[in-house]
């Protein structure tokens, strides 16, 4: 890997993580305008209750098995720190998988069997 080096003498790392944080970037950008193309905003959208991240995780903890609980906590992070550029439908979207996949049996019975190979 070549050093990417700059007046204040970035390291090659630092170049290496930016590179990760544009890629990220670019992805997350393009995920949008996928999104954005298959469910276009609708015209109208009627309010809907207003809820914390927190209370958000707490529910999806509560509806998981112990053992998953590090994962739920790791994917709702993921959302929020991501949720910034995308529609809310979009983040809508994201939640409603996590809370999917936290309620698939099936998922746990792989997990479970991923988790004790390790």
């Amino acid at each position: 890997m070549s050093g990417v080096f700059n007046d204040n003498e970035v390291t090659s790392l630092a170049g290496h993580r930016l590179t990760l944080m544009v890629q990220k970037a670019l992805q997350i950008r393009e995920a949008v305008a996928t999104f954005e193309r298959d469910w276009p905003p609708l015209l109208t959208r009627p309010s809907m209750p207003v809820f914390a991240w927190t209370e958000l995780e707490r529910q999806l903890l509560a509806l998981a098995p112990k053992d998953l609980a590090p994962m739920v906590r790791d994917l709702v992070s993921a959302v929020r720190k991501e949720s910034g550029p995308k529609q809310p439908e979009m983040v809508l979207r994201e939640i409603l998988i996590i809370a999917a996949t936290v309620l698939d049996e099936g998922f746990h019975e792989k997990w479970a069997e991923g988790t004790t190979m390790s």
